[in-house]
């Protein structure tokens, strides 16, 4: 009897806790400046990261609608769209088409015919890159009732015809707003900032203390554009700096823009102007859009990461697109790499250069 009793009896502070039907709590320990700045950076980085989103959204759907468009040219660009296979026509109609192989064998032959007469070099074939068609087929068809674009596959024969329908009457009864400057085509102006700075390129470099030439114009050229009235005619004029050349607008009869280009312009929209306006404002933009997409990205791989369930899972995932990102981008550098620059023609060559016929 005293033993059962002995043993009910606690035997510490705590026991006579639990035996009250009280738990026992745990003292939270109490944080460091240095978890409780860690905390906060890391929430104030999430809060950024859910800001940035949204303010990302209508430019990333911009963005991305236009490079879609840019990727499918012909994409809303017809009333009518047919597309065909090279088999399923009559009487051959694309079927028995020259090869890549067979076009490049066609162009050496060529070429050593040209050399061999002026003891130039000779020209093999290798294997080393196997003969590739690059580029587009596209031809053009215009008829009194349609206007048709053609896109054809060079190796399989197959297509796509893009038809616009076109209305002879509604052409007839357009109302086309004569321009009132339209005889004037080029006119020269002193001074030219665009040619006076130009005359003193090579003097600021001297006292820049850097090696000294006569300076030519860059591919971007500089205008002036203002507003003018042309015998009352409210008018919006351009004028390129660089070779004179004039080019003028009615306010009343604007270029018409499809949404389609518009997205696209707007995509290649680029480089802040000389005075703060709207190109100025978007430009502005796209550099905030820079920003706040690779903060994004920096970002939700830190978010990632301290979800430790997900780590393999997403360092398998990030190793594959960084492996793709790699692969595709070399090969992309290559084949920019793989034609030189336009070669200019001399005006004494021929004209009347023969066309290599089909090799079979």
């Amino acid at each position: 009897m005293s033993s059962s009793t002995e043993s009910a009896t606690p035997s510490s502070p705590d026991d006579l806790d639990n035996a009250n039907g009280e738990s026992a709590r745990r003292v939270p320990k109490k944080k460091t400046r240095a978890e409780k700045l860690g905390r906060s950076t890391v929430m104030l980085l999430r809060r950024i990261h859910l800001y940035s989103g949204i303010f990302m959204f209508p430019w990333v759907l911009m963005y991305g609608f236009s490079g879609w468009m840019f990727n499918h040219p012909r994409m809303f660009t017809a009333d009518e769209v047919t597309t065909y296979r090279a088999a399923d026509l009559d009487d051959g109609l694309l079927t028995d088409l020259t090869s890549a192989q067979q076009t490049a064998i066609a162009v050496v032959e060529q070429i050593n015919l040209q050399t061999s007469e002026s003891q130039g070099p000779e020209l093999r074939i290798t294997d080393d890159r196997r003969p590739l068609f690059s580029g587009h087929l596209e031809y053009n068809v215009n008829t009194p009732t349609a206007k048709h674009q053609l896109a054809v596959n060079p190796v399989t024969g197959d297509g796509e015809v893009r038809t616009t329908l076109v209305d002879p009457e509604a052409d007839d009864a357009a109302d086309n707003k004569p321009d009132p400057l339209a005889e004037v085509y080029r006119v020269e102006i002193e001074p030219n900032v665009s040619a006076d700075i130009q005359r003193q390129i090579p003097e600021v470099l001297d006292q820049l203390g850097l090696p000294s030439n006569r300076a030519s114009l860059g591919y971007r050229k500089l205008s002036v554009v203002f507003s003018a009235e042309a015998d009352g005619i409210p008018c919006i004029v351009s004028y390129n700096l660089a070779d004179g050349s004039v080019n003028s607008v009615r306010e009343d009869d604007r270029p018409q823009l499809t949404k389609k280009a518009f997205l696209q312009r707007m995509h290649l929209g680029r480089i802040y102007t000389p005075v703060m306006e709207i190109r100025w404002l978007w430009a502005l933009l796209v550099d905030a859009m820079f920003v706040s997409m690779v903060f994004w990205g920096c970002s939700g791989l830190l978010m990632w990461w301290q979800i430790k369930r997900t780590r393999w899972l997403g360092m398998g995932l990030l190793a594959t697109s960084i492996l793709f990102a790699t692969f595709v981008g070399l090969g992309m550098h290559d084949q920019m790499t793989s034609t030189g620059p336009p070669k200019k023609i001399p005006a004494n060559l021929p004209t009347d250069t023969k066309t290599p016929g089909n090799s079979k």
